[in-house]
């Protein structure tokens, strides 16, 4: 594992990973607006003129005649001047019975009706603002959440209203645990928020993420700012400690004592998710082994902790398998790589598995099984590196667009694109309900967003693409020169009086544990144990 490799890995977690959000509250907790100021009846419409008869004016003159004399003498420039209709005013009725559909658990009848009040009633409404959000409440309930993401994020722009803006921002902090818009939700709303008025809770959050931002442009001085008002006990204060810690780690040539030890610790925090604890454990093991520190880097891999069942993840045994070679554990190692032969990995970009391989079997002198395993690269990975040496778009590679899906931001902006897929699909099916405006606003508003959503993972997908294509050619070229090698070993000459090594003592199993011929059955409590018993066919010269 390369240091730039290493640093690009812990980067990605560090953006990757996010503070534990509060659950979710159900629509019936949240308090009813106050009703339209006034409580006075709407104004009636003036009643429509009888069949067969003009409309007739302010005066009480035919419409026609009225028209007429304007039209006679006067100006063009009086008809311009003239003064424009008063608006009309909004019956409250009609978002009094939204906000009941809503409460009575019929988010689809209120949001038709709330999207036509919003359309008329004026932006000093002092409901306006409580009919944006019942808006975004409703379209969250019905599936719809970039939707309501979208309204949320007006309010906290618009802040027109106290009383909605916090309960808007929970709300917009709920969704940032799913694939959401990162530059609308995380830094045009936290990242720019105006901090003195928050509640604790989502003052924390706003602080983590403007401090984020800080150092995403360099600036550690200002994120510390952000940073230091975090209390010690908040689950943002550990994520905080963990983001500073990788930001530090680019700068440094050799990783300090003290920067391991405070991964660490920060691998054994309760406040922060299993996620972020286990990419502290991975950072602590990646550390200790650019350090050569194989025995601490394989008690770090022993802290990750993976659901019950849970298949694991392929690169995560992969880093293991590489700690025990180079521990002299070659069996061991062996046996993890038949673990990453199994179905639930079999998808992996993993070329080093096939470069590993075939170390272990030069090291144990079986010359052609190591022959084959280098070659195994060449032939799995041989349309990918044809593209490559054509020069051809690499993003259209299945497989190595796949692999640069597979983490960091780009993964991120892959599954923002299909949760936009997946919800304009959705949003098909409230077509009658919801009128045709506010569907056709839906319509629009997805068709953008995912516009931009697709031109951002583009660019995205181009980069990691392009390191996926290195991380190839490198293993293509360490595959070649062990070819050559094994190539040399196979030919050579046998000196008089070399012997055979002896094979090493395996330790025989305790009374607890029991072993199994793989009989090429791959069960998920069975993968981190598979062992291979495999004698040493190397010969030992006498001096």
């Amino acid at each position: 594992m390369t240091p730039r490799k290493l640093i690009a890995a812990l980067a990605s977690a560090a953006l990757l990973v996010s503070p534990a959000t509060a659950p979710a509250q159900s629509g019936g907790a949240l308090p009813m607006p106050p009703p339209p100021a006034g409580g006075k009846p709407a104004q009636t419409a003036a009643p429509a003129p009888a069949a067969g008869k003009p409309a007739a004016d302010a005066a009480g003159k035919p419409a026609a005649e009225a028209e007429a004399k304007p039209a006679e003498g006067a100006a063009p420039a009086a008809a311009a001047e003239a003064a424009p209709p008063a608006p009309q005013k909004v019956d409250p009725a009609i978002f009094d019975q939204a906000l009941k559909d809503y409460f009575d658990g019929d988010p689809r009848a209120a949001a038709g009706p709330l999207y036509a009040w919003l359309q008329q009633a004026p932006k000093t409404d002092e409901n306006y603002a409580w009919g944006q959000y019942f808006l975004a409440r409703s379209l969250i309930d019905l599936g719809l959440t970039h939707a309501g993401a979208s309204y949320l994020a007006r309010i906290a722009r618009e802040r027109s209203n106290p009383n909605v803006l916090p309960r808007a921002l929970d709300t917009l902090k709920q969704l940032t645990d799913r694939p959401h818009d990162d530059v609308m939700i995380d830094e045009q709303v936290f990242g720019a928020l105006d901090l003195g008025f928050l509640p604790e809770e989502t003052g924390a959050y706003a602080h983590y993420q403007q401090g984020l931002v800080d150092l995403r442009v360099g600036n550690e001085r200002w994120a510390n700012t952000h940073f230091a008002k975090l209390s010690e006990t908040s689950p943002e204060a550990s994520h905080a400690k963990f983001a500073l810690l990788v930001t530090r780690l680019k700068s440094v040539k050799e990783p300090s004592d003290e920067l391991i030890t405070d991964f660490l610790g920060l691998s054994k925090d309760e406040k922060l998710t299993r996620e972020a604890r286990n990419e502290a454990a991975l950072a602590v093991a990646r550390l200790r082994y650019e350090r050569k520190d194989y025995t601490g880097a394989l008690e770090a891999y022993n802290l990750v902790k993976l659901p019950e069942l849970d298949p694991g993840r392929a690169s995560l045994y992969l880093e293991e398998a590489w700690t025990r070679y180079k521990l002299g554990e070659l069996r061991a190692s062996l046996g993890i790589l038949t673990t990453l032969d199994a179905p639930s990995f079999r998808d992996e970009f993993l070329p080093d598995k096939y470069l590993l391989r075939a170390l272990i079997y030069r090291d144990l002198c079986h010359y052609l099984p190591a022959k084959r395993a280098a070659k195994e690269l060449t032939r799995r990975f041989a349309d990918s590196l044809e593209a490559v040496r054509n020069r051809e778009d690499l993003t259209e590679d299945a497989r190595l667009r796949r692999a640069a899906n597979a983490h960091g931001g780009t993964q991120r902006a892959a599954r923002f694109v299909e949760t936009l897929d997946l919800e304009g699909e959705r949003l098909g099916r409230y077509a009658g309900s919801f009128g045709d405006r506010l569907f056709a606003h839906l319509t629009k508003l997805y068709d953008l967003s995912r516009a931009e959503a697709v031109r951002i993972h583009q660019e995205r997908l181009a980069e990691a693409v392009r390191q996926e294509a290195d991380t190839l050619l490198r293993a293509a070229e360490q595959v070649r020169l062990m070819e050559y090698e094994v190539g040399l070993k196979l030919y050579e000459r046998v000196k008089k009086g070399a012997k055979v090594v002896a094979p090493e003592d395996e330790q025989d199993l305790s009374p607890t544990n029991v072993a199994f011929r793989f009989g090429g059955e791959y069960w998920n409590d069975e993968l981190k144990s598979y062992r291979v018993r495999i004698e040493s066919r190397c010969i030992e010269e006498t001096p």
